[in-house]
């Protein structure tokens, strides 16, 4: 049975997020993207774009923190966004 039309794709948000929130804490992983320290609310409302239930981060602002996270770099698209070989 095909997905609702709202929850297609969500999984790949889901997982894309949770890869980059995989790589510190909240405080160390804004430092890590702007190369500052950030206050409590700019690091929460960072952290809250990072959340699939409350923002839908787009493809270009994943982006733009792949850029700025070597550790994601090295990854394959299968592998960041949780997609396995032979899935129907």
């Amino acid at each position: 049975m095909p997905r609702k039309k709202e929850d297609f794709g969500k999984h790949f948000i889901e997982r894309a997020c949770q890869q980059i929130k995989e790589i510190g804490k909240a405080k160390e992983l804004y430092r890590k993207v702007y190369g500052m320290d950030g206050t409590d609310s700019e690091v929460q409302a960072f952290i809250n774009r990072l959340n699939a239930n409350r923002a839908n981060p787009g493809l270009d602002y994943i982006g733009w923190l792949v850029e700025r996270l070597p550790e994601l770099q090295e990854k394959t698209l299968g592998e960041f966004f949780g997609i396995q070989k032979g899935r129907d």
